[in-house]
């Protein structure tokens, strides 16, 4: 079951946005095979440059794994580069999470 959960939010450099965007897209890419307990990731893009990523985690084990490997570290080293200060994270605990499936639009 999904307990916790990480928002940050991230402000693009002007000009960057599409390459923040494209970052945000490999972060997800490299979660999703490189950190089982990451249950979930979902990256937005807010407008006017503004970013966010919401992760989900099955328990602290899962988060800590996420917020002290390499992944974390990667999104840290190039957050510099793409935004203008460094994101501002929430930890939390989640109180109701229920996934749903997909269905066809039949």
């Amino acid at each position: 079951m999904t307990k916790l959960a990480i928002w940050a939010t991230m402000q693009a450099k002007p000009g960057l946005e599409d390459e923040a965007r494209d970052f945000l897209k490999e972060a997800h890419r490299r979660i999703a095979s490189d950190e089982p307990g990451t249950t979930s990731f979902h990256a937005l893009d807010l407008g006017g440059g503004a970013f966010a990523i919401f992760n989900t985690f099955a328990g602290e084990a899962g988060l800590m794994e996420h917020v002290n490997g390499p992944i974390a570290a990667w999104v840290q080293a190039m957050n510099p580069e793409l935004f203008v200060a460094p994101y501002a994270i929430t930890r939390s605990e989640l109180i109701a999470h229920t996934p749903y499936r997909a269905t066809s639009a039949a």
